[in-house]
């Protein structure tokens, strides 16, 4: 990625979703009606607006995960994300 940001992935397995970034994966759960996500549409900082699919619902729908929370609660610093300049979804 240009100038020194990486690029992050968003992706899910069972009941979980998965963030990926350099050498670290932050791991938290989530619906067990997730099928995948789809696209990331806007990443501020440690806030993600995506779509997913849901095995309940026909379309896809908004989703907002805020990282920040997961990762303070976490212990993790607060510039974690800094140098995270996309996320893709795998």
């Amino acid at each position: 990625m240009e100038n020194g940001k990486t690029e992050a992935v968003l992706s899910n397995s069972s009941r979980y979703s998965l963030f990926s970034f350099g050498n670290r994966c932050i791991k938290f759960k989530t619906s067990p009606y997730l099928e995948r996500y789809i696209s990331v549409s806007k990443w501020n900082n440690g806030y993600i607006e995506c779509l997913a699919k849901y095995s309940t619902l026909p379309q896809p729908v908004e989703e907002y995960i805020d990282l920040r929370y997961i990762a303070s609660r976490l212990g993790l610093p607060d510039d974690v994300f800094m140098d995270i300049g996309r996320v893709t979804v795998k």
